[in-house]
This record gives structure tokens, sequence and C-alpha cells, in this order.
């Protein structure tokens, strides 16, 4: 998870050990809407993330440019055969964003992987509790999401999860 308010860049990655066998369960194309479906019936309802209660919050809206983010994000994980917050040049979430004409008060990042479809992804950020956090932060309004399968050792999928709140 990584949230960025007044530059502030905590790093906690979400990996999941589970194997499975690729590519079988792997959802071939995860919808975009489908992700974003789950995460605002998330944060529909009150919930606890680790030991913090967080209210409902209103629900977040799909941003292609925070898609066009999440995708390249998530491709050059997979390319890498590396889960990270850095980009290979050292970006962060927020010059990403920046670069791709997303011009943001609050910006936040959520990546995994493993997780073969869109239930489980979100259900694995759901239940660490950071990524969760992030998930209910209610400075968020925009969502982008981003899926690759993997290239290099394996096909298990990365994803990337870029929240954004635009600048005024």
């Amino acid at each position: 998870m990584i949230s960025t308010k007044a530059f502030t860049l905590p790093l906690l990655l979400l990996a999941s050990c589970v194997s499975f066998a690729p590519p079988t369960g792997v959802e071939p194309a995860p919808s975009v809407s489908r992700v974003l479906g789950l995460v605002n019936e998330a944060r529909a309802r009150p919930r606890r993330c680790g030991g913090e209660r967080h209210a409902a919050v209103p629900p977040l809206a799909q941003s292609a440019i925070l898609d066009r983010v999440a995708v390249a994000h998530a491709r050059e994980m997979a390319a890498r055969g590396r889960m990270s917050h850095s980009g290979a040049d050292g970006s962060t979430p927020g010059e990403r964003a920046i670069r791709a004409g997303y011009r943001w008060q609050a910006i936040g990042e959520n990546v995994a992987y493993g997780q073969p479809t869109s239930e489980q992804v979100v259900a694995g950020w759901l239940g660490s509790a950071h990524h969760c956090a992030n998930i209910m932060d209610p400075d968020y309004t925009d969502m982008g999401i981003g899926f690759a399968a993997g290239t290099r050792d394996s096909a298990r999928p990365y994803w990337s999860q870029v929240f954004g709140k635009p600048a005024p």
C-alpha cells in the first residue's frame, strides 16, 4: 500500500503465498467494472481494517487515466517479475499519475501478486489492514485497476490498484 498525502510514502506490500496451477484458474481478462464493483461494495459498509474502524464511504469512480497508470505498472511488474510500488525508473505512484496527466491532491496504490481472480485480489486487499484502509479512505474519489499475467517465472498475475482525488 502506498498512500501519498503531502508526499508521505509508507510502503507495505501484499503478496500471496498460495500457489496455483496457472493459467487454468486465472481470469483471462479481469473486468475493471468487476473490481470497481467489489471495492464499492466494500466501501458501502462500515468495516474494520485491522484494529481500525472505518465508516462507510462514497463509491469510487472509474478513472480512465488511473486505469492506464495501473495497467502500465502491472505490465511493468510482470515483465520484471517483481512486485513493487517503485517503477523500473524509480518512479512513485504519484509521479506516474502526473506523467499520465492526472493532477492529484491525494494518491495511493495497492499492488498484489498471485491472486487469479478479481474476487480473490479484492478479498486479499480487504484482509490486509493497510490495503483495506486504502480502499476505505474517504479522501479518494477515483480508482484505476491494472492486471497483467506474469511473463518471467510464472503466469501468476500482477495487480495494481491506483486511487486518487483530483487537484481542485
